[in-house]
């Protein structure tokens, strides 16, 4: 840890990435984020230029190609302003700060990093004038300019009992915000919104509302019906610029594809629509072909690119693809790697499993130190950089726990647990009580440490509460509980984005659903474990190689609350209807032999 400290410490150490087509960008003196450029600043009496960018930010690129590559430009930077670029994905605690509302981000500083005014793109010409009038109102005011500092954490409020009545609520609210006539939440531009997706799907579940249902079903037919989807080479496009899905964002980021698998599997187990089984096989594997290289690292998005995605595929046989960023970001990998395992039982693909799990332990061997938990991201050559980010660690733990669930292999329990206690002991501030988005210590220069937003907040209870499902220890629940308490009051002002702050409410209220596995498995066959992983109950927890007893020889599924068990299940038709699966969905074909292997290969976990 002692240099990833001095990197904090002293600052930034990362190379610059420009727009991949011709520009003049580099030309500008750009200097990371540190100490030394601010003292730089205060030195010369110059404000700071902060840049911040995103290699598959399209009007990023444009702003290399147009603004940052005028003459005028350039030299006007390099003469009154000290000029700092930063990474957007390699550095969200900074984007969190100074974002001014999409990408790139234009944001004038003073010497103490306060924000004197900023904005997205700015064109060459008004980029000129700007740049100008600031440097000139800076060297003349300085000392009387009206400083804001950058500052988004939640007000505190009275902490609010938990109830399943905020679960209603956020569902009312993605009903309400429902396109009924395109699918969809809101008008254009158009996310897919996964968390919103999955909460339907799973109160449709619990409750039988045919809206949620209908919502869910019609947006995911209409994304895929529509351009959102890459017809040609597969993978979800980030976002669609029109509220008829039809004119995408180009770029395809890992953690938009891997979020999709999850909710297009429970779909496809509610419905028995083949589309949605057929989808979430070509997502995946545009993940493993394009995001992946195929072995164990997981790459974080693809660049847009408007004229290659509007050729055919006879158009674009032949020409280059745009470029991915091969730089390994642990939140969104081990989220990915978690949608694989899944995928790669409930289709029957070992390839998708088998990426997955080799991807966690890529993750664990080269991204976790002991006592200082997960690096934000690992560059190309695999050195791991930048660590004490709330969503690494969270988000990890619960791919980890995954895993165990999946192969019954101990060890990801340990990791899991590992992980969350790290989470607990350097994140968590016991006066509110929140997390902190960053663990004392890890934060850059003139940063401090901020409590996480919502969705941050809620993810964290959630791992905590998948520990405590999986047999972890009462304490994690009551944990996230009071995590979920101090945020509840914020929830309401996110309408349909409180969603994750809903699953986690639902999961602490109503508690999981235990599946648990065991009996002898036949190496490809266990079409149990395949029914299990199909599951369309909300909250649905898989033990592989759980102590469920043997009866006459057979596999065994057992269903269980934390408390007591409700269905012993030695067929998977049996299992299939007690998990609510569609008729229509096929789950006796087997899984994989990689999997079924796994509790024998590896010593098989107990149960709770």
């Amino acid at each position: 840890m002692a240099e990833q400290g001095r990197e904090t410490g002293a600052g930034l150490k990362e190379e610059f990435r420009f727009s991949p087509r011709p520009n003049r960008a580099a030309e500008i003196a750009w200097t990371n984020w540190g100490e030394e450029a601010f003292r730089r600043a205060e030195a010369e009496g110059k404000p700071v230029l902060l840049s911040i960018s995103a290699v598959w930010c399209h009007w990023c690129h444009v702003m290399d190609e147009t603004s940052y590559s005028d003459p005028a430009v350039i030299e006007l930077v390099n003469r009154l302003y000290v000029p700092v670029r930063v990474d957007s994905d390699r550095n969200p605690d900074l984007n969190r700060r100074y974002n001014q509302g999409g990408w790139p981000t234009t944001a004038f500083l003073d010497h103490r990093g306060n924000l004197l005014a900023g904005a997205t793109y700015i064109p060459p010409e008004t980029m000129r004038t700007a740049l100008q009038r600031i440097a000139d109102l800076y060297r003349e005011h300085q000392v009387d300019i009206d400083l804001v500092q950058p500052d988004s954490s939640p007000l505190p409020s009275p902490p609010r009992g938990l109830d399943l009545a905020m679960v209603e609520e956020t569902g009312a609210a993605v009903l309400r915000a429902w396109d009924r006539m395109y699918g969809g939440l809101g008008r254009e531009p158009k996310f897919p919104q996964v968390e919103a997706l999955e909460l339907a799907l799973g109160l449709y579940a619990d409750e039988g509302y045919g809206e949620y249902l209908v919502f869910a079903r019609t947006t995911l037919e209409a994304m895929i019906r529509g351009n959102l989807m890459d017809k040609v080479e597969g993978g979800f496009f980030r976002y669609s610029t029109t509220r008829d899905w039809s004119v995408p964002h180009y770029e395809k980021m890992l953690a938009d594809n891997a979020g999709l698998i999850p909710v297009l599997l429970k779909a496809y187990a509610l419905t028995g629509a083949e589309a949605f089984r057929r989808t979430a096989t070509e997502t995946a594997a545009f993940i493993l072909h394009t995001l992946s290289d195929g072995r164990e690292r997981l790459y974080g998005s693809q660049d847009a690119d408007e004229e290659y995605y509007l050729l055919d595929a006879a158009g674009r046989k032949g020409l280059n693809p745009p470029p991915v960023d091969r730089t390994v970001y642990a939140d969104q990998a081990a989220r990915a790697a978690a949608a694989l395992l899944q995928a790669g039982i409930a289709l029957a693909k070992d390839e998708y499993y088998s990426l997955g799990l080799s991807a966690l332990e890529w993750l664990w061997s080269r991204a976790f130190q002991p006592g200082e938990g997960m690096a934000h991201y690992l560059d190309e050559t695999g050195r791991p950089r930048r660590r004490g980010l709330l969503e690494d660690g969270v988000e990890a733990a619960m791919a980890f726990l995954a895993a165990y669930g999946y192969s019954g292999d101990r060890r990801w329990m340990e990791r899991a647990r590992e992980l969350i206690e790290l989470v607990a002991e350097r994140h968590w501030r016991e006066d509110e009580p929140l997390f902190l988005d960053v663990s004392p210590g890890h934060e850059l220069p003139g940063l401090k440490p901020l409590p996480a937003e919502l969705p941050a907040q809620s993810r964290a209870a959630q791992a905590l509460l998948t520990l405590w499902a999986y047999g972890g220890g009462d304490h994690w629940r009551e944990l996230a509980g009071r995590a979920l308490e101090a945020i509840a009051p914020a929830a309401p002002a996110y309408g349909f984005m409180a969603a994750p702050f809903a699953l986690a409410v639902d999961l602490y209220l109503r508690g999981p659903l235990i599946i648990r596995l065991s009996g002898p498995k036949t190496a490809g066959t266990s079409s149990m474990l395949k029914t299990a992983a199909l599951s369309a109950r909300a909250r649905s927890t898989l033990i592989m190689g759980g102590e469920t007893g043997i009866m006459e020889g057979k596999e065994t599924a057992e269903l269980c609350t934390v408390d007591r068990c409700v269905l012993r299940a030695t067929g998977h038709e049996e299992l299939k209807e007690a998990l609510g699966i569609h008729p229509r969905v096929e789950t006796g074909h087997g899984g994989l032999r990689h999997t079924t292997q796994a509790g024998k290969a590896n010593g098989t976990a107990e149960g709770r």
